[in-house]
C-alpha cells in the first residue's frame, strides 16, 4: 500500500495499524487520502478520514492519533518484540 507522503501523518497511520486499525485508500485524485476503520468492524464503528494535503499535517496527525485513542470500541494493545 503506498505511504502517506507526510512523515508526521505516515507515523500517526502507523500508531493506529499498531492498535488494530485498518487503511483503505481512496481511489483516484481525492481531497481524502484514505480512510482509517477501528477493529470494531461493524458498520457502527469509528473511523477517520486522512487527508491528502492538509493544511497543517502536524495538526492533523494529532487529531489522528487522538481519534485512534478516543475510539469507544477500544483498541488493540500493540505488540513489542
Amino acid at each position: 500500500m503506498p505511504e502517506h507522503q507526510n512523515k508526521h501523518i505516515r507515523e500517526a497511520i502507523r500508531y493506529a495499524q499498531e492498535r488494530g486499525w485498518r487503511v483503505v485508500k481512496a481511489s483516484g485524485q481525492a481531497h481524502v487520502w484514505g480512510k482509517l476503520l477501528c477493529p470494531h468492524g461493524a458498520r457502527d464503528g469509528c473511523f477517520f478520514n486522512v487527508h491528502s494535503t492538509p493544511s497543517n499535517p502536524e495538526n492533523h496527525a494529532k487529531r489522528i492519533r487522538r481519534a485512534i485513542d478516543d475510539c469507544r470500541h477500544g483498541s488493540v494493545a500493540p505488540t513489542r518484540g
